[in-house]
């Protein structure tokens, strides 16, 4: 609970900025606020909300440390297209970084797609039936409240179903719409992908030095996609820079933003470092239009929660890709009658905390959404290599983004 003092701080700022200020004005005169969350700070006001900054030090299983060997062969096979059935998608054509390592659709086009982003032209498989989630600091997926992370268990895609990185870099290669197509069945994927590169000189030297080994493995494919993967961070946000006690970092309204933020129950769910407490929740949000199928959740319609962090780059937004503005996501979920948009979904079947976000006034709302402007960081490797060893266009068939 706040104290008196802070409890009239932003009662004077909210004040202030409703009634003294127009909308392209510069506080100038008002003094930042007392970082509510300094560090060792037991009496913590925030502590229900359990907000606090990723770590800086980042997580990779024993069985599978970082090192630059590994990495940039990551980087090499998350580039080529020889990974996939028809020789003509990437990781990096879903996750590219010019869209924050996302792509900038609703839906992601896989193979037989041609083109990149909002000019991606879907093939013959289809659509992919959810929004590409960034790769930006999945290395933290799964981290808890306090910070402790096993980078084996994390969660991975909207539901779940992958734990780690090491896992889950290797089933887009078995999906017929993202990267297998027709080239062969399912179950030979991964013998036709290592075959495929245990033929290519250049990745047998370059298994050598970061394995040990010229074999190609799919273990070691994966260890390598999830090395590299994992550099790709943005943990230096304005916001990781006040909780770790600059009480400069973020502005007033950032401040007033983070405090309603947890007032109004957005924290419930999206807490923690990563602002996601990683679990399954039902909102009752509609199938993409462009799905022939309904999109289930696995049987229950219920999706993860999608970190808060790096917004600015990963538009469009929600599982379905439905909304391309924070402001259309909040209004979501100002929902005066909490019912559900899918006729599969009874409205006593929506998540609790979907409830709990209170009738948000105008001047509220813009002031969580500068909040979690402050939870942007640019500062992330937006490396994309000339070649890769196949001679085949790096990234796929996206032309020149």
């Amino acid at each position: 609970m706040l104290n008196t003092f802070v409890k009239m701080g932003l009662l004077c700022l909210l004040l202030f900025s409703v009634v003294a200020c127009q909308p392209d004005e510069e506080v100038v005169d008002t003094p930042p606020l007392q970082n509510p969350n300094p560090p060792g700070n037991p009496n913590n006001p925030l502590e229900t909300g359990n907000l606090s900054a990723l770590p800086l030090d980042i997580p990779a299983p024993a069985n599978n440390p970082t090192t630059t060997q590994k990495v940039e062969l990551g980087r090499r096979l998350f580039w080529d297209p020889i990974l996939s059935g028809e020789r003509d998608v990437a990781c990096a054509t879903c996750h590219h970084p010019s869209r924050g390592y996302a792509d900038g659709i609703d839906l992601p086009i896989g193979v037989g797609g041609v083109g990149f982003s909002q000019n991606r032209q879907v093939g013959h498989t289809g659509f992919v039936p959810r929004n590409s989630p960034s790769i930006i600091n999945t290395a933290f997926n799964g981290i808890e409240i306090d910070g402790f992370i096993d980078p084996t268990s994390a969660e991975m895609f909207w539901d779940n179903r992958a734990n780690g990185l090491e896992e889950q870099s290797l089933m887009p290669l078995h999906s017929f719409v993202e990267m297998r197509g027709n080239a062969y069945e399912e179950d030979e994927t991964l013998d036709n992908v290592v075959s495929r590169l245990q033929g290519i000189a250049e990745y047998r030297q370059q298994f050598q030095a970061a394995f040990g080994s010229t074999t190609i493995t799919a273990q070691n494919i994966a260890r390598a996609i999830s090395a590299f993967e994992r550099t790709i961070v943005a943990n230096d946000s304005p916001f990781d820079r006040f909780m770790r006690g600059d009480n400069t970092a973020m502005n007033q309204q950032e401040q007033l933003g983070m405090n309603i933020f947890v007032q109004v129950g957005c924290a419930d769910c999206h807490n923690g470092p990563m602002f996601s407490d990683f679990e399954l929740h039902t909102l009752g949000m509609r199938d993409n239009p462009k799905l022939t199928e309904s999109d289930d959740g696995d049987g229950n319609y219920a999706f993860r929660t999608p970190t808060l962090r790096n917004l600015a780059f990963t538009a469009p937004y929600m599982h379905n890709g439905e909304f391309n503005s924070l402001n259309q996501v909040l209004q979501f979920y100002d929902n005066d009658n909490n019912d559900s948009q899918n006729p599969n979904v009874n409205d006593n079947e929506l998540d609790p905390d979907f409830r709990r976000l209170r009738n948000i006034n105008g001047n509220e709302r813009d002031a969580i959404i500068a909040f979690l402007g402050a939870l942007n960081d640019d500062n992330f490797d937006r490396t994309i290599p000339a070649n890769v060893p196949s001679g085949l266009n790096p990234g796929g068939d996206i032309g020149n983004p």
